[in-house]
């Protein structure tokens, strides 16, 4: 009886990684207009940036339906397989609700779904966490169970560049957008108990790296486990943050690139960065 392991787009898992790991990706739609896609299918990040900045109104991104996990579900239980689903958190989409109504259609007892209570490359994680114990023989029970002990240490941290999108999305006011343009603001989000949130406010980008860096080192990357550094359309941002991080010797062991997808990419827009890691308690 194997174990497998699913996710959704909003890991922002680079498909070809995710299929060596034999991980199974539940696409989500994009719609621009007219227009709809799939994240991961046949929409890359890099179309989808292009996109974004080139549309006067942000797109509308769709969480997967039921019928996507039943799919995948329903093969598992045919082959007498156990599942892991590793999920977007529930506070940020109703994608985990999807799987539950999917576990429920599909009548299989050995499905076992967590919140991730992260995005992106907190989600990747703690997948490739769970990779890493299906490998050695586990469970799905006891990977679910590790991975849940795992999830409350997973920390993002970044920085955005501007408030336009934020504002398109109707998260922030036209007025409080402006005003962020006009003064160059530059806010620090963080994921955390699975919501997003404002950590600071800084004028410019380098005052900005300055806070984000201090963040990290009030809440110090644990080294045994992967850390990622986080982009949303420009993997060149990492001359911003990582050569400081090197300067001061807290650059993580073992680093990794992740870049922002549409989930995500849709609220914060392009030229956002950060890390992505466990924290050392």
């Amino acid at each position: 009886m194997a174990v497998r392991l699913i996710t959704d787009a909003a890991a922002d898992f680079d498909p070809a990684v995710a299929r060596r790991r034999k991980i199974s990706i539940v696409p989500m739609t994009v719609q621009f207009g007219a227009a709809s896609f799939l994240s991961g299918k046949n929409l890359s990040n890099e179309v989808f940036f292009q996109l974004l900045r080139e549309g006067k109104e942000n797109p509308s991104t769709s969480q997967p339906t039921p019928a996507a996990f039943l799919r995948l579900f329903e093969e598992a239980k045919a082959a007498g397989d156990q599942v892991v689903a590793i999920l977007l958190s529930g506070a940020l989409s109703g994608t985990l609700q999807s799987a539950e109504i999917a576990r429920g259609m599909c009548e299989y007892d050995p499905i076992y779904l967590v919140d991730s209570r992260s995005a992106s490359a907190g989600i990747q994680i703690l997948v490739n966490y769970a990779c890493k114990l299906r490998d050695s023989g586990l469970s799905a029970a006891a990977i679910a169970g590790e991975v849940e002990k795992l999830k409350d240490k997973v920390r993002i941290f970044a920085v955005i560049d501007t408030l336009e999108y934020l504002r398109r999305g109707g998260r922030l006011s036209g007025f409080a957008a402006g005003l962020g343009t006009v003064a160059k603001l530059k806010p620090t989000i963080a994921v955390r108990n699975g919501e997003v949130s404002i950590a600071g406010k800084s004028f410019g980008t380098a005052a900005a790296v300055k806070h984000l860096m201090k963040m990290l080192e009030e809440h110090p990357v644990d080294d045994d486990y992967p850390s990622y550094f986080l982009y949303s359309d420009d993997k060149g941002r990492e001359e911003l943050l990582l050569p400081k991080l090197k300067e001061q010797g807290k650059l993580p062991l073992r680093l990794h690139y992740c870049g922002i997808g549409p989930a995500i990419g849709t609220h914060i827009g392009p030229g956002a960065l950060g890390m992505a890691y466990i924290e050392r308690i």
